[in-house]
């Protein structure tokens, strides 16, 4: 169990980050997002976003804070806290980031950045109503159980597999599943064996 930040960065360090799984692309505009943690009594929790219906990009779809990087943004990290930011409502500076997943590119012709940060407390959630629709967390236990992971075989842009992770009542699948499933192998490498074949 990886119950603190302690923990996590014990176990996020054990291991070499694994290698991007997709075949190289052209053309794919650069973004970044935050895999946000804050540690609580019942142990670290993920922050995620539901988008609005109403997106041109992944309406409705459950995700990390993140964005397309703009011209001021320093670097993808800037890019991933400006977002942050401004949809959650949430100065980025409660933010620590302590490293990073290899990129990985999604079909509206992105490729993804996510970094990981740490907040010191829970903050109060002040989502912008026109990107996101909700914000809530999952515990990070419950999302490194990979054989709750499902695995559907494709090569669109050089995937291999498109990922559904369920929880509740909720589906996260696609890049945001695919981020989450990186970050359980580089965690829990000896479990990444473990999943569950759609096809």
């Amino acid at each position: 169990m990886i119950n603190d930040r302690a923990s996590f960065m014990r176990q996020f360090n054990l291991t070499a980050p694994s290698p991007t799984r997709f075949t190289a692309q052209q053309g794919l505009s650069a973004s970044a997002v935050l895999i946000a943690l804050v540690e609580e009594s019942a142990g670290l929790q993920v922050v995620f976003t539901q988008r609005t219906s109403h997106l041109r990009h992944h309406a409705g779809q459950i995700c990390f804070p993140g964005g397309r990087q703009e011209d001021a943004d320093l670097n993808l990290q800037a890019t991933a806290l400006r977002e942050f930011e401004e949809e959650l409502g949430v100065a980025s500076s409660q933010v620590e980031v302590v490293g990073q997943l290899p990129q990985m590119p999604v079909i509206s012709r992105f490729m993804i950045q996510p970094y990981i940060g740490f907040l010191t407390t829970m903050p109060h959630w002040q989502p912008d109503p026109g990107e996101v629709s909700e914000v809530f967390t999952v515990p990070l236990n419950e999302l490194l159980q990979q054989q709750q992971h499902f695995a559907y075989r494709a090569t669109r842009l050089g995937m291999q597999r498109v990922w559904f992770i369920p929880w509740q009542q909720r589906l996260i699948w696609g890049a945001t599943a695919g981020i989450v499933r990186s970050l359980a192998e580089q965690l829990l490498p000896q479990h990444k064996h473990l999943y569950r074949p759609l096809n």
